[in-house]
């Protein structure tokens, strides 16, 4: 919620918004989270390097289809969605930013905040981060692969060698360590693309660090 704050403070701060806001027989007030999502799209065009959108039919216009692309995103995490989502757009491509990508990006942090949270409470349990029975996977069953391609990078999932994957997906061999790169969460991401293209995101980065 305090993101969602932050955000409707940046946008009430344009003067676009405040004479949506304040304007006599003008459109109706926003809600908190209408002016945090105009915020996110006024943010898009300066980072197309276009104008602001005017406050009325234009602003209305795009907040409608934000709003449908982004109504599964709670609160808490659409700062963090759209930024997941910008910081893998192809901006240099000239291409109209998708709202649908903060919806992807949305789903991609749930399963990183599982993975994240499921490690964390493995780790305090054993006070030893080096004693799961499956260190490729870390008792998940799955491994989560960071994939480089066509200019973005994809998160999926690889069912492990060990007992915890399903029996009918298991596999036969882990992923090859001298050709996968592993953080501290069990995420994994192609050494050539880490060369070439950098780490996915700052949460990837952020576990490696404090691996």
């Amino acid at each position: 919620m305090d993101e969602l704050k932050s955000l409707v403070t940046k946008h009430t701060a344009n003067e676009s918004a405040d004479k949506w806001k304040n304007s006599p027989g003008s459109q109706p007030t926003l809600t908190p989270r209408q002016l945090a999502i105009a915020a996110l799209i006024q943010r898009t065009q300066e980072r197309r390097g276009l104008p602001l959108k005017s406050a009325g039919f234009e602003l209305q216009n795009a907040l409608r289809a934000w709003g449908d692309a982004v109504q599964n995103v709670p609160d808490e995490y659409l700062t963090r969605a759209y930024n997941r989502a910008a910081d893998n757009w192809p901006w240099t491509d000239r291409k109209d930013f998708l709202p649908d990508a903060v919806a992807e990006s949305y789903k991609i942090l749930l399963v990183e905040d599982r993975q994240r949270v499921e490690a964390e409470k493995r780790n305090a349990a054993r006070r030893n981060p080096d004693t799961y029975r499956c260190y490729h996977c870390q008792d998940m069953g799955y491994q989560g692969l960071y994939t480089y391609q066509h200019g973005l990078w994809y998160s999926s999932q690889r069912p492990c060698c060990c007992e915890a994957a399903p029996a009918n997906q298991r596999q036969q061999f882990p992923l090859d360590e001298t050709v996968w790169f592993c953080n501290r969460y069990g995420l994994y991401v192609s050494r050539t693309d880490i060369e070439k293209y950098g780490v996915p995101n700052s949460s990837f980065k952020d576990a490696i660090s404090s691996k």
